[in-house]
This record gives C-alpha cells, structure tokens and sequence, in this order.
C-alpha cells in the first residue's frame, strides 16, 4: 500500500482511496464491544421525557418539547432550502443531551485547516462540541448521499485528522501544554435522523504521513457502532418512538468519550 498514489485533497474530497493511503481501516462492533455493555440506560434530563413519549408536536404539552419534535420533522424531510435541517436537529438535540455542559459549546459549520501532502486544505464539521479553549471534542458529519455519492466515512476521519492538528497547535500555543501522542476524537455520521458511532484515535505518526502524503507504518483502526433499531429499519430514523428511545440512549452513553 506503500506505493499508492497520494494527492492533496480537502477532507470533503476524501474517498476509500485516502483511507487505504494512509492504512486505515474501519472496524464494526458490537454494542456491548463499542459500549462496554449491552444495557444502556436511558436518558436522565427532564427535559427530554417529553420527547421520548410524544411521536409529534400534536400531542406535546411543553414548547420545548414542540420545538425538538419541529427540528426532527424538517430534519426528516427536508425541502429546498432546508439543507441545514439535519445539522439543526443535531445541534439542538447534543444541546438536549447535555453535550454542552461544564463549559461547551455545541458548533455548527467549523472550517479545519488541513495540511496534506505538503499543500493547505480544509476539513469542514457540519457540527462539532468544544470545549472553553476552543478545543475539539467531537465531531458530527452529515450523511449528504441524496445530493452527493460521496462517502461520508472517509470525510469524517479526514476532519478528525484535521481537528487533533489544531487542537495540538492550540494546546502548545495557546495553553503551553505539550501536545499528546494520540487523542481520541469521537465522531457521529448522521444518516437522516440516524446516528453512526466512531471512536476514532488520531495519532502524530498519521497525522504527519497525510501532511507528508506518506503511508504510516502503524495501522489505524476507527472502531464503528452502527444501532439496531427496534423497528428494524434505520431509515425510519427517530420518528418511531421505539427508535427514538434506543437512539437517546446511544447518544447519552456516547457522551463518556468526550474529553475535558
């Protein structure tokens, strides 16, 4: 795989291609391997209870609730000129399950410088979580395949790439503190209303072989949990409540991997 061809790209550029350059390779598991058990607990916060038992804004009594159920209805079916929609609903549902807490800040639309094969590019997050030093602790990337072919998955790992560069840039920087070897970066695909799970572990050693455009030694593994839904169809998305439920309770366990 040494002897691939390698070409400066922005991160929404990447294909299958980079992740076989740069020898990574995307692993799927099992709720109970990805998790660290099969029994997730529901969410806690009040506020959501609304959201969990009302399928639509016709039977919600609280405006919070209304408008959470308003985000996913448009983020199920967008129309011309809503693009944004997804984005929307999963801003404000991370802001509903707490991510922005101790401090954070839920961000849509962060533009990454990316150095790779020795040109500047960019990575863009449709959504990311900071934390008060403008670090980033997670990344959330649309599923764009009804108006684009490209794969979400490539893209996503090229942002992650992009954001341990700047955060270890900051960190030394800005807070003079050295920079680690390795930083998780967890990521979400949104597919629709439908979440992906990644733990992705950025390393210096990839970092540098895309900024260099050589191919690292070391293998990365981007671990992927992708739900099983109870109504046994992911394009249903959060629309069911039963889905609804199952996918909370992902989202508020997912929130362990965030760092400080």
């Amino acid at each position: 795989m040494a002897n691939l061809l390698r070409t400066a790209k922005s991160g929404n550029d990447w294909t299958t291609q980079e992740l076989e350059a740069y020898n990574i390779t995307i692993v799927s598991q099992s709720k109970a391997d990805f998790f660290g058990t099969t029994e997730l607990a529901d969410p806690t916060d009040p506020s959501l209870l609304g959201f969990i038992n009302n399928e639509s804004r016709a039977t919600a009594s609280d405006n919070e609730t209304k408008q959470l159920i308003h985000y996913l209805d448009l983020a199920m079916n967008p129309k011309v000129g809503q693009e944004a929609a997804v984005d929307n609903f999963a801003a404000e549902l991370l802001k509903s399950l707490k991510y922005n807490r101790n401090g954070k800040i839920v961000f849509i639309r962060h533009t990454l410088p990316f150095v790779i094969c020795g040109e500047n590019s960019i990575a863009q997050t449709d959504v990311c979580v900071m934390n008060n030093n403008d670090i980033l602790l997670m990344l959330l990337h649309d599923d764009k395949r009804l108006t684009s072919l490209k794969d979400p998955e490539p893209q996503v790992i090229a942002e992650a790439i992009a954001a341990f560069a700047l955060n270890n840039r900051k960190l030394v920087r800005n807070l003079n503190i050295p920079s680690p070897d390795a930083i998780l970066i967890p990521a979400i695909i949104m597919a629709g209303t439908t979440p992906i799970f990644y733990k992705i572990i950025v390393t210096t050693e990839l970092s540098r072989a895309v900024q260099n455009g050589t191919y690292p030694n070391t293998e990365t593994r981007v671990l992927r949990y992708i739900p099983t839904l109870p109504t046994g169809r992911n394009n249903d998305g959060m629309r069911p409540l039963q889905n609804r439920l199952e996918i909370l309770r992902c989202l508020e366990a997912f929130r362990q991997f965030l760092g400080k």
